[in-house]
């Protein structure tokens, strides 16, 4: 996935949707279709072979690609409906609105509550999203549910009823997401660029909509959107997966053939003027603990020519460790604690090059100064002949690294071909980055990054302290699974030969975390890994970055609650380097003094920073009253009087307990030679020794609750948070599959759905945008817990509904129907969460660490299908006598407007 395609998720939360094609040979142009066998068809596309693209008389685009090694089957419409499109409703946020009665909605062929039960019945993962020039509807589920997926969403954009009380419900539920949107400083800092950044183009209003605005709408203004919009030729419907081209093209043709095409005029977008001068905007949070900045400066469409080159020139400036960016302002000065820069491309109007960093707010707004050098600087003098090709080679690798899977194969075909009418674009776009020069980088920079006409906006803390008070899905993967080698030294490592591409991922995880941590020692873990990667005897740490990122590799470390790890991935070329390097850093690490020194700012900072996720601070609290005696009562951070405390000593002696060969596993998966590979890892590794690391004796607290507790904090958010914490189980508890079916029964398993997701957002429900319930597995540690957000006024219903909702597992088993659709979403879920290498090594090696064995994933659906109704009714019992809950309540909480509130004027 190239830098544009990263952008757009990770500045504007695009979703990236699945397309799917048709075979052609590449190059041929395809034979034209038999009216008399599709009568709704008018074109093939060209396409290469495994891929089929169609064009339908009413102007609908189908895009198929099959897979047949896969188990997934990804089914996506995108639909040309975005927030620049809404015309004498500007500002309402209509696109997004619309989105939420249309997914999983009433339509003329099904109820809302019918269309939640096929949903079940599928067990995938269902959603939709919204940005300025699209809407996006997905079903990911296995592939017997193909049809009823791709009927579920057809039905959804082209009969859809728009029931009243589900525009109702969705208006109350939208107003609780805009609060939501109020209480994260990064939506609110992009927010205030785009109205900095823009003018007079429509792209300049929030997605979302005004809440002032938004209001007004009728179920009216909805049905004339819907019409408007919702047209067969604005629609790209795509599918991924093992299916049959020609029965998805029957299915199409056969449910929307015959819609007929729409009579819409063109909406013709305003042009942005180019800036005159320096805009600046800046707004206070009271949430806010660090500077969030971005600085901008405009740049070009997609389809334009110097697309390539300032995309390269972001990765030159902002990518990894060696950007210039990152060494001057972190490594060097120590200005910022995190600092990236990114080219924004959209198709319709020119976009903006983009540097964001976050920060103390000391050193805002001074660090635009030497930000400001560096930007000049590259406009000076070439780049180097490596910084270039280090470039290249960053992108065909994010190319190659982004093509594991059904859903991220088509997200390609479909994002090029809504963005440029061009499946391939993504293809093309990599040769044409090949063929960027260092002139083009210098023409580029000089002629785009001009200070006098650049765009800042920050969020900044405001000056007061913060205070606190059915088709059942294959039984085991299609792979025959790693194979097991123990080295002398007592690693253990797990080898899966994968050759469908020319990556390999390397995942080492070892016993660590939390658990090793004593008295004084909270964070010492996570500080020590995070620095393995900060230098060696061998490498610094700009020649352990440059080595990596000049073959398009990464490279990374870290700790969690039970397990400290250290990752790699590169193309198949590179695996030897890889290896060496991952050895490198776990055998000779030198936790160099200075960068110590550095890496205690950091931690300092991000502590500073961690409570403005409501859900983390959520978690955090009710992990600090939940655990009385275990290390999971700490922060993985832990407390800045710990942090200043450590030392080298300190931090050499827990290496040399954590990072031990014994309770270690070092997964490699990808496209290698075994016996070459082994023969390099006993050269790289075999010296490495170290005795089996002592685990302390941890205290069982997976049941520490007895009646119910409560714990509150008054917080500078807008909206109320609530946990509902219970009893839970350790992960090596035989009964693990049973919670996860309880989950997916109350919750839908990360996903909205289950008993907990009707009683808050279903029918004419609208108390909560979101709500879900996970269960935390630990060692001799456990909990299960509810968590939402609402309004102060909505607050005690909530917390009355879940617990009732909690109470309701343990008085009654629930009946077959819930139990089979529960268990077949646990089913589907696991599948898609294992369907990358990444995924499925990282899993591997975890649960063979940590005493599952390194196939449990291949045995645990057979675990989940025994799962009786009695098991998780008793299980209920066992774990929810107990309850805290924790509520986070705004000091100033917000207010819904009323419906018949007077409509503003927004510039």
């Amino acid at each position: 996935m190239h830098l544009r395609r990263m952008v757009f998720q990770a500045a504007l939360l695009l979703v990236i949707g699945l397309l799917v094609t048709f075979p052609c040979p590449a190059g041929q142009a395809p034979e034209a279709p038999d009216s008399r066998e599709a009568p709704f068809l008018e074109r093939f596309l060209e396409s290469k072979p495994g891929d089929t693209f169609a064009v339908f008389n009413n102007g609908l685009t189908l895009l198929v690609r099959s897979i047949p090694d896969s188990q997934v089957v990804s089914a996506r419409v995108y639909v040309r409906a975005g927030s620049i499109y809404e015309g004498d409703h500007m500002g309402a946020g209509l696109s997004h609105y619309l989105e939420h009665v249309v997914a999983g909605g009433t339509t003329r062929s099904f109820s809302e509550e019918e269309a939640r039960r096929r949903l079940e019945r599928m067990g995938g993962a269902s959603n939709a999203y919204t940005s300025h020039d699209r809407t996006v509807y997905y079903i990911t589920t296995t592939a017997a549910h193909w049809e009823e997926s791709l009927d579920l969403l057809l039905s959804y954009v082209t009969e859809c009823s728009l029931a009243e009380q589900e525009v109702v419900r969705e208006k109350a539920v939208i107003q609780q997401e805009i609060r939501m949107g109020e209480n994260d400083p990064g939506r609110v800092l992009w927010k205030l660029f785009m109205q900095t950044a823009y003018r007079i183009h429509p792209v300049r209003h929030p997605v979302i909509g005004y809440e002032d605005v938004f209001v007004r709408r009728t179920r009216e203004d909805l049905q004339a959107y819907y019409r408007a919009r919702y047209q067969p030729q604005h629609l790209v419907v795509a599918v991924a997966g093992p299916v049959d081209p020609d029965r998805v093209l029957a299915f199409v043709g056969e449910r929307v053939g015959k819609m007929p095409r729409g009579e819409a005029p063109p909406v013709v977008l305003p042009s942005e003027p180019a800036p005159l001068g320096r805009r600046w905007a800046e707004k206070r949070l009271p949430l806010a603990r660090m500077v969030q900045a971005m600085v901008g400066f405009r740049s070009v469409p997609l389809a334009h020519e110097d697309l390539y080159a300032m995309d390269v020139l972001a990765i030159l400036m902002g990518d990894g460790r060696t950007g210039r960016l990152h060494q001057r302002l972190k490594e060097r000065e120590n200005l910022v604690l995190s600092v990236g820069a990114f080219n924004w491309t959209p198709a319709y109007l020119p976009g903006q090059w983009v540097v964001s960093m976050s920060l103390a707010p000391e050193n805002w707004p001074a660090v635009l100064e030497p930000l400001q050098e560096e930007l000049r600087a590259v406009g000076y003098k070439k780049v180097s002949r490596s910084e270039l090709e280090k470039a290249k080679k960053k992108v065909i690798a994010d190319h190659i690294f982004g093509k594991e899977t059904a859903e991220e194969m088509a997200s390609s075909l479909a994002s090029s071909y809504f963005d440029t009418g061009d499946p391939y674009f993504d293809e093309h776009y990599v040769e044409k980055v090949r063929q960027v020069t260092r002139e083009d980088v210098l023409r580029v920079a000089r002629r785009y990054l001009v200070p006098e006409a650049m765009t800042v906006a920050a969020v900044l803390p405001v000056s007061t302290p913060y205070e606190t008070t059915p088709a059942p899905l294959a039984s085991t993967p299609k792979d025959k699974g790693p194979s097991l080698v123990r080295l002398d030294n007592g690693l253990r490592v797990l080898l899966l030969e994968d050759h469908r591409l020319p990556v390999v991922t390397l995942q080492l995880y070892g016993m660590g975390g939390l658990l090793l941590e004593g008295p004084g020692q909270e964070g010492l873990a996570a500080f020590t890994a995070s620095l393995l990667t900060a230098g060696t005897k061998k490498r610094s740490k700009l020649e352990i970055a440059q080595a990596l990122e000049e073959v398009g590799g990464s490279l990374a470390s870290g700790s969690q609650s039970n397990t400290y790890s250290v990752t790699s991935k590169v193309l198949s070329d590179d695996v030897d380097l890889a290896v060496d390097i991952l050895a490198d850093v776990i055998t000779n690490p030198v936790f160099p003094p200075e960068e110590i020194r550095k890496k205690k700012e950091e931690t300092l900072l991000a502590i500073k920073r961690r409570d403005e996720n409501w859900q983390m601070e959520l978690v955090r609290l009710f992990k600090e009253h939940y655990f009385t005696r275990h290390p999971y009562r700490h922060d993985r951070l832990g407390t800045p009087e710990s942090v200043a405390a450590f030392t080298r000593d300190q931090v050499l002696d827990f290496y040399e307990k954590m990072v031990a060969p014994p309770s270690s596993v070092l997964a490699i998966y990808g496209d290698f030679d075994r016996e070459k590979l082994l023969k390099r890892l006993d050269k790289a590794l075999g010296s490495w020794k170290r005795p089996q690391p002592a685990i302390p004796n941890l205290p069982r607290e997976t049941q520490p609750l007895q009646g119910s507790r409560v714990v509150e904090r008054r917080t500078d958010k807008t909206s109320l948070g609530l946990f509902v914490g219970t009893g839970g189980l350790d992960l090596r508890d035989p009964r693990r599959p049973v919670l996860d079916v309880l989950d997916a029964a109350l919750s839908g398993i990360g996903y909205p759905g289950g008993r907990l997701h009707e009683a808050l957002r279903g029918g004419t429900n609208n108390l909560v945008y979101v709500v879900h319930a996970f269960p935390f597995y630990g060692l001799n540690g456990g909990f299960f817990g509810v968590i939402t957000q609402t309004t102060l006024d909505n607050a005690g219903r909530v917390e009355q509904i879940v617990l009732e909702k909690l109470e309701g597992l343990t008085r009654e088993e629930m009946s077959p129907a819930e139990l089979e659709r529960a268990k077949d979403m646990v089913l589907t879920m696991h599948a898609l969460d294992l369907e990358g290498l990444d995924a499925r090594a990282q899993s591997a090696a975890v649960n063979e660490a940590l005493g599952l064995g390194f196939d449990y994933d291949r045995r645990y659906p057979d675990l989940v299908r025994k799962v009786t109704a009695r098991d998780v009714l008793e299980l209920a019992r066992d774990l929810f006598s107990g309850r805290l809950i924790v509520r986070t309540l705004p000091r100033k909480p917000a207010q819904a407007l009323p419906l018949d509130a007077p409509r503003p004027r927004h510039p």
